[in-house]
């Protein structure tokens, strides 16, 4: 994989508002252990059960130089951690945890350059899920089980003030989850069963007008794990449709054509199953996580677009479930 040509230049971090204040930046692949270690150009996170079977850490991995990132003092003996979800610049890392106890999950978030948990007032304070940044990094769209029913909800970064979902936020007898929202949460992909059958809705925060991408759907397939680009572009998702190699593949669509047309990206999927794609800013990769012939269980891959080419690191195989990745890549 190419390195960015970003790869030189002084780090910059100017994320949910937090500002933060960087001493440099080493090309060392890991910093000494008194250190936080905050390097890295291309990066997946992921949750794992490596190890101890059943509880999940966050990891780190480095596609430039195939070995791990330290995340120090983020993995907890007592907890299980899952679902990380990096910033643009892969400085911080949201993820759900149950270290809150009274049996929830909340989401936290990580900062790699002080190796600490920042302070979210506001957020862990009851069954949440699934976060995701927006493109610009500068708010927090995730999942709140409110009133017995699952319901999308987007902060601000810094206050972490609640942004309005007109349209998303009534009471219904139906649950909304998995968003994916561009550069600034004005649109968000996301997936409902308020039609039965989990399938993608789009959402436009500006108007409050919700689209049930019809054109995406195929009678009896279920459609989960949206991913989308920051311009709100291109979409990634997984489906069992027919036509599908077999269980859940990945698909890809563009939203800027009418009418909207979905295409497997090539050489990607397999007879076994693929979820949870993750696109890249540029579009030109995608993760996502794979139970196919040749795997271990759920594990970690990636998909170069113009090589057509799954990459699949040894790092990422291996004993125990790899699953939800998240990336920063071109």
């Amino acid at each position: 994989m190419e390195r960015r040509a970003s790869l030189n230049r002084a780090c910059r971090i100017a994320m949910l508002g937090f500002t933060l204040a960087l001493m440099g930046c080493s090309k060392q692949q890991t910093s000494p252990s008194v250190l936080c270690d905050n390097e890295g150009s291309d990066l997946v996170a992921f949750a794992s059960d490596r190890g101890h079977a059943g509880s999940y850490d966050i990891y780190l991995f480095d596609a430039d130089l195939a070995g791990f990132r330290l995340l120090k003092n983020l993995h907890s003996a007592s907890a299980s951690d899952s679902s990380p979800a990096l910033s643009r610049d892969g400085q911080l890392i949201a993820f759900v945890s149950d270290r809150g106890g009274a049996g929830t999950s909340g989401i936290y978030i990580y900062e790699r350059i002080s190796c600490s948990l920042l302070d979210t007032p506001g957020l862990h304070t009851g069954t949440e899920s699934e976060p995701t940044f927006t493109g610009d990094t500068h708010r927090l769209a995730f999942v709140r089980d409110t009133l017995g029913h699952k319901r999308i909800r987007l902060v601000n970064g810094g206050s972490l003030t609640y942004v309005p979902l007109p349209g998303l936020e009534a009471p219904a007898a139906y649950d909304d989850w998995s968003p994916a929202p561009d550069s600034l949460g004005d649109h968000i992909v996301f997936v409902s069963d308020r039609e039965g059958s989990p399938h993608l809705y789009l959402y436009y925060r500006v108007t409050g007008k919700v689209d049930s991408l019809k054109d995406l759907r195929v009678a009896g397939a279920r459609d989960l794990d949206p991913s989308l680009t920051p311009d709100a572009r291109s979409l990634c998702f997984a489906s069992d449709r027919v036509g599908s190699m077999g269980g859940l593949d990945i698909f890809r669509a563009d939203l800027t054509v009418s009418p909207l047309q979905w295409l497997a990206p090539a050489n990607l999927n397999t007879v076994g199953d693929e979820r949870h794609p993750r696109i890249s800013h540029s579009g030109d990769y995608i993760a996502f996580q794979s139970l196919s012939a040749d795997s271990t269980g759920w594990n970690v891959r990636y998909y170069s677009r113009a090589a057509g080419l799954v990459v699949k690191p040894s790092q990422l195989g291996g004993t125990g479930t790899d699953v939800h990745p998240s990336i920063r890549l071109p």
